[in-house]
């Protein structure tokens, strides 16, 4: 024979229907609203402050002979991956002019270049945002001629420090230039109104035309060096390319799709 529930019993019962009534109001309410219970699935994550490409210190090299001079920095930074990256970069940079400005040491005492006129320079600036950490590297050599050269190099790391390359901004890889080189073209033969051979050869959607960028929250900034879009004399050029432009293939990791 069962015993009937006691008041104890009962009162549970009836909490825990109330609880469930109060769920099911709550949960319509929200629908009804169309506001959506947020997964962390859908949140892209932000670095937590320890960035392994965080600079600690800067290094400084130089180096002067009778026909140049060599001053260069780079940064040191919290992974020795990275530093060795810039490190690499640097001494390589140092080996290549060497080797251009040869000339001027086989020429000895009649070579055309004045004591220390020949030289090279390396600087770096730092651009870091809530998701990419940016450095642009500046190198400027004169290894004879009329003026001297100038190039950009350019390196971004995420909040976890991979570097992020041309071909991991997009979500079909370098596929994505389709998309990216007819903008920049339009926009560079606006402001320019130069050479327009000049233009459709510097933004051709290949790999080394796009190589330096710096990523934003809200697209990327793809740097030319002079010569590579227009004469010497326009200088460097610079085209901000709105995520709005390819969010169609934006790699979710790296940029907030809303």
């Amino acid at each position: 024979m069962k015993r009937p529930p006691t008041s104890k019993t009962i009162l549970v019962l009836v909490v825990i229907a109330g609880l469930i009534f109060i769920g099911w109001v709550f949960l319509g309410h929200r629908a009804d609203k169309g506001i959506t219970p947020l997964h962390v699935s859908d949140t892209v994550p932000v670095s937590n402050g320890e960035w392994p490409s965080t600079k600690l210190r800067d290094a400084i090299v130089t180096d002067n002979a009778s026909y140049y001079t060599i001053n260069a920095t780079y940064p040191i930074v919290k992974d020795d991956v990275i530093s060795g990256d810039f490190k690499t970069f640097v001494d390589d940079s140092i080996a290549q002019f060497k080797s251009d400005t040869s000339w001027a040491a086989a020429n000895g005492s009649n070579a055309p270049a004045e004591a220390g006129a020949l030289s090279l320079h390396i600087t770096y600036t730092e651009q870091k945002n809530a998701r990419v950490d940016n450095y642009v590297f500046s190198t400027t050599t004169y290894t004879g001629g009329a003026h001297d050269l100038q190039a950009t190099t350019t390196f971004s790391f995420s909040a976890t420090g991979q570097q992020i390359t041309l071909a991991t901004l997009f979500t079909n890889g370098i596929n994505g230039l389709g998309i990216i080189a007819p903008y920049v073209k339009a926009q560079l033969s606006s402001a320019l109104g130069a050479d327009q051979g000049m233009i459709n050869d510097g933004t051709a959607p290949t790999e080394t035309n796009y190589e330096n960028f710096t990523v934003q929250d809200d697209g990327v900034i793809f740097l030319f060096d002079p010569y590579q879009v227009a004469p010497y004399s326009a200088g460097a050029q610079s085209v901000k390319v709105p995520l709005s432009v390819f969010k169609s293939i934006a790699n979710p990791t790296i940029f907030p799709i809303q």
